[in-house]
């Protein structure tokens, strides 16, 4: 049986790492499941590497010491443009995340303070305001992904329409209630921290769409019913989305 490494044991391997190949990080934080303690027996190792400049951000995956590591290497200005321009505006902030939940394992420093003290504003202004088109798009979207599951009679379709739905509701509760928002895994966990009980009524209500199909169409029926409710509920008719004039050209 395969055992989880220790915390020190990670944090041992992600130090000789930095010191043999990156020497002139000005930080490295490990982040990911290590630094929040959800770890298991294959979870790889998120490690943010803070230089004083960098020609361009970049990502990379290795192995060190039998263990997969995922690097991201940043100075402040790439760190503030992924997080303000690339994942701010789809209501998530996996990096600004990291390095508020993550340990710094090299000496503290400026660069570290003033990139945590950055990051850390990030994560309590929260996500940017949802805009009303996109809220009316978002209540669309679900209120016809409902029809089709309830009108669904095969559970394939269905399962993969519950899948879209899963992600749709999930998604909206947390952007409208000004909360971050994740994908995979992260999205229930954020939902989870947020609100107990819609999380785990929308995985119950998925998982019976696997084993009870009526079941499960019902429980999607009420669950969305109460996620729609503090935006407007149900949204068909009278729903428009012109397309942008540019399209034309």
């Amino acid at each position: 049986m395969t055992t989880i490494p220790t915390y020190d044991a990670i944090r041992a391997i992600a130090l000789r790492l930095v010191q043999e190949h990156y020497p002139t990080a000005v930080a490295a934080i490990i982040g990911g499941s290590f630094a929040t303690g959800r770890q298991t027996p294959t979870s790889d190792i998120d490690l943010l590497l803070l230089f004083e400049h960098v020609d361009c951000a970049w990502r990379d995956t290795l192995v060190a010491e039998g263990r997969t590591v995922e690097l991201f290497g940043h100075d402040q200005g790439t760190f503030t443009y992924f997080c303000q321009e690339m994942d701010a505006p789809g209501g998530t902030a996996p990096l600004a995340m990291m390095v508020v939940e993550g340990e710094n394992i090299l000496t503290g420093s400026d660069a570290y303070a003033r990139l945590h003290a950055l990051a850390q504003g990030i994560v309590v202004a929260g996500p940017p305001v949802l805009e009303v088109d996109n809220v009316q798009r978002r209540r669309y979207a679900i209120t016809t992904g409902l029809e089709d599951l309830v009108d669904s009679r095969h559970p394939g379709e269905a399962l993969a329409v519950a899948c879209q739905l899963y992600q749709a509701l999930a998604d909206l509760h947390l952007r409208a209630a000004g909360e971050w928002s994740g994908g995979g895994k992260h999205l229930f966990r954020r939902l989870q921290a947020f609100d107990a009980d819609v999380a785990t009524q929308l995985d119950g209500a998925l998982r019976l769409v696997a084993s009870d199909l009526p079941a499960g169409q019902r429980a999607f029926e009420q669950l969305s019913a109460v996620v729609l409710a503090p935006v407007g509920g149900p949204l068909l008719e009278g729903f428009t989305l012109p397309a942008p004039a540019h399209w034309r050209a």
